[in-house]
């Protein structure tokens, strides 16, 4: 069993913080963690957020936050290298989630090319540049046809960039239960395509469930994807949770 989706954003870049993870890990039974961070947690990063930062109020303020709290990527490589001296029960391994925007692509693969991570995980926060999940209230009179759309294309964007290992959480989109007056089978099975294509892992996240609805598992495991398992836990409670009945859904199926 493997959790690759664990955030250690919470806490101080020490060594007691993360052995905190990976003390739950081995309780857990896990066989491998991945650690990451956001990337807007990285100054390094914080470019690729200008246009959505401007957007509008709500989000301004949103990045005004977490500009309070960031680190560069040295900082946090630092820490990858002191824990990758030591070792332990678990495997212990580290990467980034990206919030992914089409057009600063270069430099977000400008910023992963040094190949330090073990894991670089990839996600869709935004659709061209408005964040669709913080709030369910931000939908009142948007174009929901639109809005699916435009975020299977940048998923696709996103796994044909080459940039990343895993797509995460790839059907954030419903997040709100809202949905489009059609069909999402064919893109369903395009995205998949294309992820096998590009040899990426589709993420199954269990911190709302176990992993993509039913109809976007099923066409996966028929496109034969691979697949990795997450908890996207924030805290170190939540490491593990929900591992071992996705991996039984996997494997089943």
């Amino acid at each position: 069993m493997r959790d690759l989706h664990i955030h250690i954003e919470r806490g101080p870049y020490t060594i007691e913080w993360i052995e905190q993870f990976i003390k739950k890990a081995e309780q857990m039974h896990l066989a491998e963690i991945c650690l990451l961070e956001h990337s807007i947690r990285f100054k390094d990063f914080h470019p690729a957020f200008e246009e959505a930062a401007q957007y509008n109020l709500y989000q301004k303020k949103w990045f005004e936050g977490k500009r309070k709290t960031t680190h560069t990527l040295d900082e946090y490589k630092n820490l990858v290298n002191q824990i990758r001296e030591k070792k332990y029960d678990v495997k212990v391994s580290f990467g980034i989630e990206v919030c992914y925007f089409e057009q600063h692509t270069d430099l977000i693969g400008s910023l992963l090319s040094d190949g330090f991570f073990d894991y670089i995980l990839g996600s869709v926060h935004w659709i061209d540049n408005w964040t669709f999940n913080q709030r369910k209230y931000q939908w009142l009179g948007k174009d929901f046809n639109h809005l699916y759309k435009r975020y299977f294309e940048m998923e696709n964007t996103l796994v044909s960039s080459g940039l990343f290992d895993i797509i995460a959480h790839p059907d954030l989109i419903t997040c709100h239960s809202l949905y489009p007056d059609y069909d999402l089978h064919e893109t369903y099975r395009a995205l998949c395509e294309n992820i096998k294509e590009h040899n990426m892992m589709l993420e199954m996240n269990t911190s709302k469930g176990l992993g993509v609805n039913a109809q976007f598992f099923e066409i996966a495991k028929g496109t034969g994807v691979r697949f990795s398992t997450g908890s996207d836990a924030h805290c170190v409670e939540d490491v593990g949770k929900h591992i071992k009945e996705v991996t039984e859904l996997i494997y089943r199926s």
